[in-house]
């Protein structure tokens, strides 16, 4: 009977602490769930049709041999998941992002609750409060710290939510297999094991940050065995072979990092501005003096940072932050709960490492990437709000209950406050790129994408403004001399217009719609040796691009005087989109042209 009570109060005590985070997280993320959809969103929803059904999603992912699959293949899938049930509407695309955050969020709660256990060799139906206190809070920060916010609000960052899903999961079920209060038969085991290996399967599939989570299944069995345990026994006795190997292994694979460029990212992925070896000294920086700053004082978040680039070795930010790092390792092996510790600022390191250290991405810094790493930093705040006062006051227990309770309150009504705010300022393209462009006035990307933003909302004076200042400051980006060109031209300023957009179509030759406006624009001029070689490139480019069949059609009857070269580009944009402009004057054409060829 005492058993029963005893697992009936630990069902109940588990059961609140969910119910409230969920509950709380329902709040703090509520209003955002209208929110548009944000950056480049629009064009990959819009412009990739594998997204537009599951099937088509699914098809092509087969159609390349599955290795579509293993690069972001379950993420599609998701996403076209949302894009058959609610197409153009952001609601259920936010509303899933959403989920799956409140889910990890209470993942969160029991593999904290399972790692104190673990790591004090406490049974988890104890009724120790320091444990119950850390996990609840722990996930509270998860839940609601505002660096969380561009994950979970920003449709494209689904890929760190559903990952971290996948990840913790697994997380959970190791730990659930490695359950030291009561006996679990082998079968159960294995099933265990078997589930872990295909939630990897499912998560790599999402985003290559689950590659750490073999390596922090290990080092938590490790962190977790007493000194004399058989495991431990065996590194010892193997530590400097182990070493060896581990040393010779990471000196090859920066050798390797350092002097090829494309491994592990392929042609498009890095900055050419950047360099591996520029962005891999900037990384120490980005983790000390960015994402630590930003997790204790999280104001002044930014979807596009200007983080200053480290070009040397003996650069002050590079030694600095190292040696900062370095600080931390050796307080939390020097501390009194230094396995627990130690084993956090690993997670913190390892899980951040594809993204801040061997992998080379255009941008320095982006706040999404903290989303799982930033877990073991929220623990470690739990840990400590709960263990100073008691420090202090450790005499005083309700004394001390009283200052953890307003300490933790505090907190996340500020964090909750900080969040709600942020969502707003997603609300919409405009105030999401004005408040960028306030933290980053040096940085081109904000200009551009506000000027975009201006241009979606109608008001074309500020977007022609804000493309001429992109302009001013770099005058060789696709982007802002296409998308200025064909505001000139809607304004009439054909000859800026044409210069304009020459230039993007040297900048990047094999965009279609650049080709397809020049040739607008001689067949306008009459100048039609250029127009039909513009229209011709951008056929060539996309073959189903009705317009340019159209506007062929239009050279080779009314200028080239070759109908029966004309019917065939007509019919050909016809067939591609039935429902044009100016569909049935083509088909009026077709038609003449095929009474024509008859009599002929």
């Amino acid at each position: 009977m005492k058993t029963l009570i005893k697992n009936s109060l630990y069902h109940r005590v588990h059961f609140r602490s969910c119910l409230f985070i969920l509950v709380l997280g329902s709040l703090v993320y509520g209003n955002h769930l209208q929110n548009p959809f944000q950056f480049d969103t629009v064009a990959y929803l819009t412009d990739n049709h594998q997204l537009d059904n599951i099937k088509d999603a699914t098809e092509y992912i087969n159609k390349n041999n599955w290795k579509g699959f293993f690069h972001r293949g379950l993420l599609q899938i998701s996403l076209a998941f949302n894009a058959h049930l609610d197409g153009s509407r952001t609601f259920g695309y936010h509303l899933l992002n959403l989920s799956l955050h409140l889910i990890n969020s209470v993942l969160v709660y029991f593999i904290t609750f399972r790692i104190w256990c673990y790591f004090r060799s406490i049974d988890c139906q104890s009724k120790d409060d320091e444990t119950r206190f850390v996990a609840l809070f722990t996930a509270v920060l998860f839940l609601i710290h505002p660096i969380q916010t561009e994950s979970v609000i920003y449709i494209m960052s689904r890929s760190e939510v559903f990952a971290g899903t996948f990840y913790l999961s697994s997380f959970l079920l190791f730990q659930i297999y490695l359950v030291r209060d009561r006996p679990i038969k082998t079968s159960f085991k294995v099933l265990i094991l078997f589930i872990i290996s295909i939630a990897f399967i499912l998560g790599f599939s999402v985003k290559q940050t689950l590659i750490t989570l073999p390596l922090m299944l290990l080092l938590y069995f490790l962190f977790g065995q007493e000194s004399e345990s058989p495991s431990i026994r065996w590194l010892n006795k193997r530590k400097w072979g182990i070493g060896f190997i581990l040393l010779v292994g990471i000196s090859l694979l920066f050798h390797k990092l350092l002097t090829d460029e494309l491994f592990l990212i392929g042609e498009s992925t890095a900055g050419e501005d950047i360099g591996r070896l520029n962005y891999m000294l900037t990384q120490p920086s980005v983790i000390f003096y960015y994402y630590f700053k930003l997790l204790l004082f999280p104001i002044n978040l930014n979807i596009d940072p200007d983080i200053q680039l480290v070009t040397e070795w003996w650069s002050w930010k590079f030694i600095t932050a190292l040696i900062g790092i370095a600080g931390l390792i050796y307080f939390c092996c020097r501390a009194k709960e230094n396995r627990l510790l130690l084993y956090f600022i690993c997670w913190f390191l390892i899980v951040l490492s594809p993204s801040s250290s061997i992998i080379t991405l255009s941008d320095l810094a982006a706040e999404h990437r903290t989303y799982l790493a930033s877990y073991s930093f929220y623990a470690v705040i739990a840990f400590c709000v709960y263990k100073v006062p008691h420090l202090v006051f450790s005499n005083h227990s309700t004394k001390c209950k009283n200052i953890i309770l307003v300490i933790s309150i505090f907190i996340s009504i500020i964090f909750s406050g900080l969040t709600i705010q942020r969502n707003q300022i997603w609300a919409s393209e405009v105030s999401l790129w004005n408040d960028t462009l306030k933290k980053s006035p040096q940085k081109i990307r904000p200009v551009i994408n506000l000027a975009h933003a201006y241009t979606t909302t109608g008001n074309i004076d500020l977007a022609v403004e804000y493309f001429e200042k992109a302009l001013a400051l770099n005058p060789n980006i696709f982007a802002t001399n296409y998308n200025l060109g064909n505001l000139y031209l809607k304004r009439g300023r054909e000859e800026d217009a044409l210069r304009l957009l020459q230039m993007a179509a040297l900048i990047r030759p094999k965009t279609p719609e650049t080709h397809e406006l020049l040739g607008e624009i001689y067949l306008k001029r009459k100048q039609i040796e250029l127009a039909e070689f513009h229209l011709k490139r951008a056929v060539e480019i996309k073959p189903d691009y009705a317009l340019s069949m159209r506007n062929l059609g239009i050279i080779y009857y009314f200028h080239l005087k070759k109908p029966k070269e004309a019917a065939v580009y007509f019919s050909r944009a016809l067939s591609i989109d039935p429902n044009q402009k100016e569909a049935d004057n083509i088909r009026i054409l077709i038609n003449k042209i095929g009474k024509q060829i008859r009599r002929q």
